[in-house]
């Protein structure tokens, strides 16, 4: 979830010692365009200087220029009706000369994302522990559940299979499989679009027609002697993204109906006892062959979820 100034805070790195009392100016210029790259005017933007905040919308050219002191942390967010909250790539501040952080007035590009299409979505964060190892267990994405002899669940769109094995403090392993109830089912990677890269909604707006895989591995492994090995990764803030279809139905060769869906922040897998667990963030389109995972967040099809598990981020 982006969160104004905090979430977008840029921290220079430099060898000069500020004094406290004598903090330096800074001064950035912010460049706002369309995914069109077509500059957007009167577009609000916030900038966060330190202690203080500097706030004024962008001209016809797309420019807004802020000014301050800061300690070399700085933020900024831009936001404009009909568009997606945004950050902006922000020039990182590298050293001081008379009283002034270098570079001095740098451009910093923001991109707004049009918001498009927004859909009513099933939307979970869920944190399950496998009911029985060794043998595959159904999830039903609607009835956020496993499927019967282990919950309510009515449908496998999911069918997790895990094995653990824990010899002691970080010495264990937790594999298994993702797999699926039709041959055309399957999960794909979602490579984040670079327009989405400090926006809110960070997706494609729908889901690939094709591409799914039927077979996803899972592990987290700590051996003493090799280290830590995982199926899941948050690098560089960057989070994984998945796309996958489900409950599909094919004719002749060709599919007539389909349910997709995409999985933010990977599919992790944790030992624990007696059986490991699985925590996973999901967005599921109620509607057959809607490829179209825009959500609009005041319409979530799950009720009265608990804080944890209400997803924040479209």
């Amino acid at each position: 979830m982006i969160i104004l100034l905090a979430a977008l805070l840029a921290v220079a790195a430099t060898t000069n010692v500020v004094n406290r009392f004598e903090t330096p100016m800074v001064k950035i210029t912010v460049k706002v365009v369309g995914e069109d790259q077509q500059v957007i005017k009167d577009a609000n933007v916030l900038f966060g200087f330190g202690n203080s905040s500097v706030s004024g919308v962008t001209d016809i050219k797309g420019l807004f220029t802020g000014e301050g002191r800061c300690h070399g942390d700085y933020g900024l967010s831009i936001t404009k009706d009909g568009f997606y909250l945004s950050g902006a790539s922000t020039p990182q501040l590298t050293n001081i000369v008379d009283g002034k952080w270098l570079p001095w007035n740098p451009v910093a590009l923001s991109i707004l994302r049009p918001i498009g299409k927004r859909v009513a979505l099933y939307a979970k964060t869920v944190k399950l522990r496998i009911p029985i190892l060794d043998k595959p267990c159904g999830f039903d994405l609607e009835a956020s559940d496993w499927v019967a002899p282990y919950g309510k669940g009515m449908k496998s769109d999911f069918i997790f299979t895990l094995h653990q094995v824990d010899r002691g403090m970080q010495d264990y392993d937790v594999l298994g499989e993702l797999t699926f109830k039709n041959p055309s089912d399957g999960l794909q990677d979602a490579p984040l679009p670079e327009v989405g890269k400090n926006s809110v909604f960070k997706w494609e707006r729908q889901a690939p027609e094709n591409g799914y895989q039927p077979k996803f591995q899972l592990q987290n492994s700590w051996h003493k002697e090799k280290g830590i090995t995982r199926s899941f990764k948050y690098a560089d803030g960057v989070w994984e993204g998945y796309f996958f279809r489900v409950r599909t139905v094919e004719q002749d060769g060709e599919i007539v109906s389909a349910r997709y869906g995409k999985i933010r922040g990977g599919i992790e897998v944790f030992p624990n006892d007696p059986n490991p667990k699985i925590d996973f963030t999901y967005y599921f389109n109620p509607t057959p062959n809607d490829r179209n995972l825009e959500w609009d967040m005041k319409k979530n099809l799950f009720s009265g979820l608990k804080n944890l598990e209400a997803p924040r981020d479209p």
